[in-house]
């Protein structure tokens, strides 16, 4: 009697690649509103918004345009990718963006203003569009996993063939 391959667990839906663009549009309604303020040597402080933090200088935009939207495009390329180790390097380079995305957020909403600002005021936005890039953080990481899952199941299920090819060898007689 031949042993038979081992039960393949039923694989479960993949994740939504539009998960990560909607956290992107997430991200940008957040852009027009006021973001924080800035001490100015002409008056009191000047409030700015998103926009104006990417419009600034061009290589602010670029930089902030390549943090948010790569982990996006990556996510978007997922199901179109076969190999499973590839397709886990994408998600942990969306990971990695996205990190970096969220961490300039963070990072400006602590000092822009958004924990105590001097005029009393709070400013949402900054904090939304961290939470946003924190999820697609979190999305990221899933992804990763599930690319883990694979690799590993196709390991045992390559293994298990393997083992059934294999013709049975007799013990070494002492």
């Amino acid at each position: 009697m031949q042993d038979e391959l081992p039960e393949t667990p039923p694989t479960k839906p993949r994740r939504s690649p539009f998960r990560r663009l909607v956290l992107l549009a997430i991200f940008a309604l957040t852009l027009p509103f006021d973001w924080g303020e800035r001490s100015s040597c002409q008056g009191g402080p000047r409030t700015f918004t998103g926009i104006e933090i990417l419009t600034e200088r061009p290589e602010n935009g670029i930089s902030i345009a390549v943090l948010v939207l790569t982990p996006v495009v990556l996510g978007l390329l997922q199901p179109r990718i076969r190999n499973a180790v590839a397709g886990l390097l994408t998600e942990f380079a969306s990971m990695l963006f996205a990190s970096l995305g969220t961490m300039f957020c963070f990072v400006n909403a602590i000092f822009a203003g958004g924990i105590a600002p001097s005029s009393g005021r709070f400013y949402p936005a900054p904090w939304v569009a961290t939470l946003a890039s924190l999820l697609t953080v979190i999305d990221a990481c899933q992804g990763a996993v599930e690319r883990i899952r694979d690799i590993v199941a196709e390991r045992k299920r390559r293994g298990a063939m393997a083992m059934n090819d294999e013709p049975a060898k007799p013990s070494p007689e002492p």
